[in-house]
C-alpha cells in the first residue's frame, strides 16, 4: 500500500514539475495553464450539458420502463392493491400501451372486487353479531 501512495505522489510531482526555464530550475514557468487547470469554453460546457441530458433522459427512460415492468408483474401475480398505484403511474406514463391498459382495468376491477367482498363480509359480520343480544 505504501508503495502504491509513494508511486501516486510521484507521477502527482513529476506532473506538476516537469517544465524546465531557461535558468535552469525546476518546475514551470509557462504562461499557459496545464490542461486540466483551464476555464472550459463555452463549447465544453454546451458538450458537458447535452451528455447529462442524454444521462438523465436515459435514465429516467430506465424509471419508466420499470415502472411499466412492475405493473405487469404485479397484476400478472394478481397482487392487484399493490398493482393499482403502480399501473395508474405506468398509464401516466404511456398512455398509449395496451398491456398497461389492460393491467390497469384487471387491477382496478379486481380491487373493486376485493373491496366489495370484504365489505360484504364486514356487513354479515354485523348481521350476525347483532343476532346474539
Amino acid at each position: 500500500m505504501l508503495k502504491v501512495l509513494f508511486a501516486i505522489s510521484l507521477v502527482g510531482m513529476l506532473a506538476c514539475g516537469t517544465g524546465e526555464s531557461g535558468s535552469g530550475a525546476t518546475g514551470s514557468t509557462s504562461d499557459t495553464p496545464p490542461v486540466s487547470a483551464r476555464a472550459p469554453s463555452g463549447d465544453d460546457v454546451e458538450v458537458v450539458e447535452v451528455e447529462e441530458v442524454a444521462i438523465l433522459e436515459g435514465e429516467q427512460a430506465e424509471a419508466e420502463a420499470a415502472e411499466i415492468s412492475s405493473c405487469l408483474r404485479l397484476v400478472g401475480s394478481a397482487d392487484y392493491e399493490e398493482a393499482l398505484p403502480v399501473c395508474l403511474e405506468a398509464a401516466s406514463i404511456d398512455a398509449d400501451n395496451a398491456e398497461v391498459k389492460a393491467a390497469l382495468a384487471k387491477a382496478e376491477a379486481e380491487t373493486a372486487k376485493e373491496a366489495a367482498a370484504g365489505a360484504a363480509a364486514d356487513a354479515a359480520g354485523d348481521a350476525l353479531g347483532g343476532l346474539g343480544n
